[in-house]
């Protein structure tokens, strides 16, 4: 392996980590959204007295959930994917194709996260934004603030992503393996 691989390889796996790091803490969210989800069911349905607040919080939570997971399963392969062809073509052919997806459609696309993100987060945060339609009306900033989170999120995975291509490019053969993991549609 040449010096320019190892430290391409290198970089990736460091991206990786915050994606992996990242996705551990976020899978923790789903213990309040359980808790919260469990007690609304119990108070609705036994005692008769529905909650003000735990359709909001489950809503937010599995928004957040949702929204900063999504660094961590393009990390795992775990978008969906179509590859009736992809499958069957060398590995340097399967990483020009990525390459070109993650720069013409895949940052395109984080980068408008990112940017309509985060005016959704600072206007929330600067005006005080509560959610109006709900009787709880809880604050919005800390919800919309997933979305410049995720965004961040994404662009350093998909950078990770572009790495692993131009090594396969240079090399012929996806970092640790022979051919890209299979995904099971």
């Amino acid at each position: 392996m040449q010096a320019t691989e190892t430290g391409l390889l290198r970089a990736a796996r460091a991206l990786d980590r915050v994606a992996i790091v990242s996705g551990h803490l976020v899978a923790w969210m789903i213990v309040p959204l359980v808790l919260a989800l469990s007690y609304e069911v119990v108070a609705r349905y036994w005692f008769n007295a529905p909650t003000q607040w735990a359709y909001d919080m489950t809503f937010m939570l599995y928004g957040s959930f949702f929204m900063l997971g999504a660094a961590y399963t393009l990390q795992r392969k775990g978008h969906v994917r179509t590859d009736s062809f992809y499958a069957n073509w060398p590995p340097r052919r399967q990483a020009a194709v990525d390459l070109a997806g993650y720069l013409l459609m895949f940052f395109p696309f984080v980068g408008v996260l990112l940017f309509v993100g985060w005016g959704y987060f600072w206007k929330a945060f600067v005006t005080h934004e509560t959610f109006v339609s709900s009787s709880w009306q809880p604050i919005t900033w800390p919800f919309k603030l997933a979305l410049p989170v995720a965004g961040a999120l994404l662009a350093l995975q998909g950078i990770s992503e572009c790495l692993k291509c131009l090594h396969t490019l240079r090399s012929g053969a996806w970092p640790g393996q022979d051919a890209p993991p299979e995904i099971a549609v």
